[in-house]
């Protein structure tokens, strides 16, 4: 969508959702993360997950990303005085409610960008002749403006951020290789150990089978005997089974 307003000149209004995302990091949350991921192609992920520390920094830069790209575009309007006042609102609102000092700190830096751009465009358009119906007067106007300090802080903002980004995951991944590695050779540890524990078993069940075959044996003589013995006096007996 941020990219359609600019794309299109026209203004859509995306303050409320950016500002939605937003509010779900003004509450610091400190659980610890096997790994950071990027959140710009991702649908879903588990419910464990959405309450660390790396999943919150995932939504709060990508809605800082998205907040700062949306007022850099308005700042090459003529209306960017009225326009940013409910993002300056908004922002401060949550600078407020929020308790982690690093996100506070970006946003000052939207606050002051936006205010100095705000100052510089009311100046500038104070001096003008046409009225506010008077549209290709505006555009005219709007074209002659020079690169503003929105956007060329966004821009210098976004080349570092993606650096970053870039560095981190590659990190991540490489963590996360050895992390398998660390797996892998624990289930093999964990399978030699079990292997070890059913030899010792079978070992010991084979040392305590002779002792009871001998036994069933030794009993199998002594009734064979009986018998034997019992049909030698030349009576016929019956003999009971056990």
């Amino acid at each position: 969508a941020v990219v359609s307003t600019q794309s299109t000149g026209n203004h859509i209004p995306l303050l409320h959702p950016l500002l939605a995302c937003l509010n779900f990091c003004a509450t610091q949350n400190k659980a610890p993360a096997s790994k950071p991921i990027d959140l710009t192609c991702v649908l879903k992920v588990t419910k464990g997950y959405k309450k660390t520390k790396a999943y919150q920094d995932g939504v709060f830069d990508l809605s800082f990303e998205l907040i700062l790209n949306y007022v850099s575009q308005l700042s090459q309007s003529i209306a960017f005085p009225e326009a940013s006042f409910p993002v300056c609102v908004w922002l401060r609102k949550f600078n407020k409610s929020c308790n982690n000092s690093k996100y506070t700190s970006q946003i000052k830096q939207i606050l002051e960008k936006t205010e100095a751009v705000s100052r510089d465009i009311t100046d500038r358009r104070s001096g003008v002749s046409f009225s506010p119906r008077d549209l290709e007067e505006a555009k005219k106007w709007e074209d002659a403006l020079p690169e503003s300090a929105l956007t060329k802080f966004f821009n210098s903002w976004l080349k570092v951020h993606r650096s970053v980004l870039a560095a981190n995951q590659a990190a991540a991944a490489e963590n996360g290789e050895d992390e398998e590695d660390k797996e892998e050779r624990e289930e093999e540890e964990n399978e030699e150990s079990s292997g070890l524990e059913s030899a010792e078993e079978e070992a010991a069940k084979t040392e305590e089978e002779p002792p009871k075959k001998k036994k069933k044996s030794v009993e199998k003589k002594e009734k064979k005997e009986m018998k034997v013995k019992k049909r030698g006096d030349g009576k016929e007996t019956t003999v009971k089974k056990n």
